[in-house]
């Protein structure tokens, strides 16, 4: 037995250790029903260098929309079944590679709502890792990533990929199921020797498949399985070792390649492990359904002996010998009996003839189509397998072909000899071009004309009989050729087999052209295409076709006119109207319909993507005979309008003539644009006025105020505004700003109908003033604002404050210095007191108390120094009771400073004498 190549295809699948495990694999999706999907990821699993721990119990897969890589929903994937991968023939294998099945499958529902998108779906799993380049891992970086490390570029993970299409096209079920690849060769491959597999897969839904190698996907990071889930595409590459690329794969001469229908082919030259990937092309007539991604492992391996292929030769029944090699072409007319419809091959095999091999060798042979894809193992005798030898070194068997060819025309077989080398068999083909003469078959006709006529609506039944000829008398079938878009019943239309007599097929086809009865509103324009074919010999397709147009002529019917008194003067003519209210403005016009044939009408009225009701809108709408009408009613309030979210209002006013005798719906519509404008409003005005009498505001709202004074102001908003109802005004300060912050003051923001009122009030004290400064400035900014809807307006006062501390200066204080206590009333005490010398008051004379100081008291020394008097009253009195004569010493002190001074005592008569 001869060594040969072990193919391993590679999976991607997710483990949650990391380990040199995965092979390959690769997803699939079956429909099951409805839109019910059956989802498998197919994982292949190196059971000599993977960890047990990497076989997971179960993966999580990923779904994102192709156009915009949006995330769709994750899936559960719990292992199903694990089974061991065999070779193609065991008895070669010494355990260079083992390797187990594992499935993981659940079911899906896949809602037409939510996977309808023109450009598809894919699915994908991220896991790592593939065999590491200690392994023996030649042709792409992959190295073992430290533990705990996440982005290791190094690391060799794999993608698992595949594209579907959506459930729903033009509104009706796509329905799909994904290429079933073959399962991967468990072989091995030699230097230098040819290898070949037939990755070819099977598609249920007929669809084409197309291959091509492409560079495997790695994944996006170094995790066993990423904890954020399988990302979105764009996915990495991997990075192939040099010399290695996508067009020198393994080194092979020729390298590894795979035709359009899947046959993978290589002759390798160099030894070790090799990664590659193909790409599975899912096509319906012509356009791309989706694609699957399959990696593999290729272990290139000097272990095959020596071997020669077998040969196989061949030789019509009339030659003397097998002279054809490669190549032969028969031809065989329709008069040849069953038992001369044959030709004869012959197989050999060198290694029958060594010592080495036994002197046997086992060959069998076996027929494929070529360019076609039909069963030709009919044309096999019953013993296909043989061991040649060294007193036998060759076959002869008998290759039959029936009088029906497989395809119309010539067509190419191949019979192929395969020996039983290790690890593929060697094999050997002789290709025969076949042309054979089918038997005579006349094909089926019609002999009634094609069918063209116009019926008027309400005639009599019609009937026509059709009638197909087979002059071979063969039984014939006829169907009506799909594409006509409307079920016949429905328009009253039947075919009546009336069975075949001899060689003719007679068919009844009527047609009722009632639309009372039967339904024309879809079309009223037929083509109709019939197709008869016979059961020929050999069972080829040649229909033959009849044509039948029919159109029916329908009754007169006008259609109703609607129109609107005050908005289009009655003209049935207008079709658009555009309006323009206001809020608080009310909007009312009347619909009217008619139609000229007195039928029933309806008249109704909707909202363009809203509802009438939602806007506290009436039109009940009317349905009566010949004539109808209906009163729009909209009053339009800040209650059931939101301009900030809808100005514009289209409405649609249709009257409908759908109860005529033919049930077509005619109609006439009216649309009224609206654009709703926020109210008229007329603004609010703010008053301010000084209720302190000693403080008046000037006409530009200035107040000047001395500390001791209080501020007494009223704030009154008054709106003019009545309809339709009087607007809320809200009084608030907006703002009070100040070289110091003011603070203390009373103000409440206020409410109210119509008109508002509230005070302010301020007393301030001297922790107003800061830093040394006794003067301060304040701005008080009030609003009064309405709350009339989507037009707010207000007014508002800013009031300037200036606020001084009292003058404490004392540039004309002078006190008096003499006083005669003498009992004549006159200049009788010592006091701060001076007459006006104007109004001839007696005001204090004392420097006012202010923030800076004030008054705390006097104290009055005889000339010894002894306190005689002392007050802390600004209008104290000394009548100097029991004090003699003579100078006397004051004391006057404030909080920050003190005024020193004498004042005399005299008794003296005469009053010049007193000094001031």
């Amino acid at each position: 037995m001869k060594r040969s190549l072990l193919l391993l295809t590679l999976c991607v699948v997710t483990f949650p250790v990391i380990a040199s495990h995965i092979v390959g694999g690769e997803f699939e999706i079956r429909y099951i029903s409805s839109n019910r999907y059956e989802v498998r990821l197919i994982l292949y699993f190196d059971l000599q260098n993977g960890n047990p721990g990497a076989q997971d119990d179960f993966a999580n897969a990923r779904i994102f929309r192709k156009r915009d890589n949006r995330f769709m929903q994750d899936v559960f994937l719990p292992l199903d079944s694990i089974s061991r991968v065999s070779y193609t023939q065991p008895e070669c294998s010494n355990g260079e590679i083992q390797t187990n099945k594992l499935i993981y499958k659940t079911t899906v529902t896949f809602s037409d709502s939510q996977y309808g998108d023109a450009q598809g779906y894919y699915i994908v799993w991220e896991r790592c890792c593939r065999n590491y380049n200690s392994k023996g891992l030649i042709n792409i970086v992959s190295a073992e990533p430290p533990p705990g490390v996440i982005d290791y570029p190094t690391a060799a993970g794999q993608t698992f990929y595949l594209e579907f299409p959506p459930v729903v096209k033009d509104g009706k079920p796509f329905i799909n199921s994904t290429p079933r690849l073959f399962p991967p060769l468990n072989d091995y491959a030699c230097p230098n020797k040819f290898y070949y597999a037939d990755f070819a897969g099977t598609d249920v839904d007929g669809d084409s498949l197309a291959y091509t190698l492409v560079t495997p996907l790695n994944t996006h990071t170094a995790e066993a399985i990423p904890s954020a889930g399988p990302a979105s595409a764009p996915y990495p590459l991997v990075t192939w070792q040099s010399p290695f690329n996508l067009t020198n794969i393994v080194g092979g001469a020729p390298d590894l390649k795979v035709t359009s229908d899947g046959l993978l082919t290589v002759t390798p030259t160099l030894q070790g492990l090799f990664v590659f990937a193909v790409k599975c092309e899912e096509y319906r007539k012509g356009v791309k359904l989706g694609e699957v991604r399959r990696d593999f492992q290729m272990l290139v391996v000097d272990a095959c002996p020596v071997a020669d292929p077998p040969q196989i030769l061949g030789k019509k029944l009339t030659d003397g010998s097998f002279t054809y090699d490669k190549t032969m072409n028969v031809t065989f007319s329709n008069t040849v009996s069953d038992a001369n419809r044959c030709i004869e091959v012959q197989v050999s095999d060198p290694d029958a003839l060594k010592s080495s091999d036994g002197f046997m060798e086992n060959v069998t042979i076996k027929a494929i189509p070529l360019g076609f894809k039909k069963d030709v193992s009919g044309i096999l005798p019953s013993i296909t397998s043989v061991t040649l030898t060294s007193t036998n070194p060759t076959k002869t068997f008998q290759i039959c072909f029936d009088e029906c060819p497989y395809i119309e025309g010539p067509f190419t077989i191949g019979i192929v000899a395969f020996d039983d080398a290790c690890s593929l068999p060697y094999f050997d083909t002789l290709k025969v071009l076949v042309n054979i003469t089918p038997p005579v078959n006349h094909n089926p006709y019609y002999v009634t004309s094609n069918i063209t006529s116009s019926i008027t609506e309400g005639s009599a039944l019609r009937k026509w009989l059709i009638k197909a000829v087979d002059e071979d008398f063969d039984v014939m079938t006829q169907v009506i050729v799909p594409g006509i878009g409307v079920d016949l019943a429905s328009a009253g239309m039947s075919f009546k087999s009336l069975g075949q007599v001899g060689d003719t097929l007679f068919t009844e086809f009527t047609w009722d052209p009632r639309c009372d009865v039967y339904n024309f509103t879809s079309r009223t324009n037929f083509d109709i295409m019939l197709q008869v074919e016979d059961k020929d010999d050999c069972n080829f397709n040649h229909p033959d076709q009849m044509k039948i147009n029919l159109n029916i002529l329908l009754p007169g019917n006008s259609k109703p006119i609607i129109f609107s008194p005050e908005l289009t003067n009655n003209s049935p003519l207008i079709d658009t109207v555009n309006l323009e209210r206001k809020v608080n403005e009310s909007l009312t016009f009347h619909v009217n319909g008619h139609d000229d044939d007195k039928d029933k009408i309806v008249l109704t009225g909707t909202g363009k993507d809203f509802s009438l009701a939602t806007y506290s809108i009436t039109f009940p709408g009317d349905a009566d005979v010949e004539n109808v009408s209906s009163l729009f009613t909209w009053n339009i309030t800040c209650d059931n309008v939101n301009l900030d979210a809808k100005d514009e209002f289209t409405f649609h006013f249709i009257v409908s003539d759908n109860e005529n005798k033919c049930r077509f719906h005619y109609s006439d519509t009216l649309v009224v644009n609206v654009t709703v404008t926020p109210p008229d409003n007329t603004a609010p005005e703010l008053f301010i006025s000084s209720v302190n009498p000693e403080l008046l505001l000037s006409t530009d709202n200035h107040l000047a105020v001395t500390l001791g004074q209080q501020i007494d102001l009223s704030l009154n908003g008054f709106d003019y505004d009545t309809s339709p109802h009087a607007d809320l005004l809200q009084l608030k300060l907006l703002s009070a700003t100040g070289n110091v912050q003011p603070e203390g003051y009373t103000f409440a923001d206020a409410e109210g109908l119509g008109n508002v009122q509230s005070p302010f009030t301020w007393k301030p004290e001297c922790d107003i003033f800061t830093n040394g400064v006794y003067e301060n400035d304040y701005v008080f900014t009030f609003l009064v604002s309405d709350n009339r809807c989507f037009n707010e307006k207000g007014d508002t006062i800013d009031v300037n404050i200036k606020i001084k501390d009292v003058d404490g200066s004392d540039t004309e204080f002078l006190p008096p210095n003499v006083i005669t206590p003498n009992g004549d009333l006159k200049n009788d005490f010592f006091a701060m007191i001076k007459r006006d010398a104007v109004t001839g008051e007696l005001k204090n004379i004392l420097p006012l108390d202010n923030c800076t100081g004030h008054f705390e008291g006097i104290v009055i020394y005889n000339r010894w120094g002894r306190e005689i008097f002392t007050s802390a009253d600004r209008e104290f009195k000394w009548y100097a009771p029991g004090e003699a004569s003579g100078i006397y010493y004051y004391l006057i002190k404030y909080s920050n400073k003190e005024y020193k001074g004498v004042v005399s005592v005299s008794y003296w008569d005469d009053e010049s004498q007193a000094q001031r």
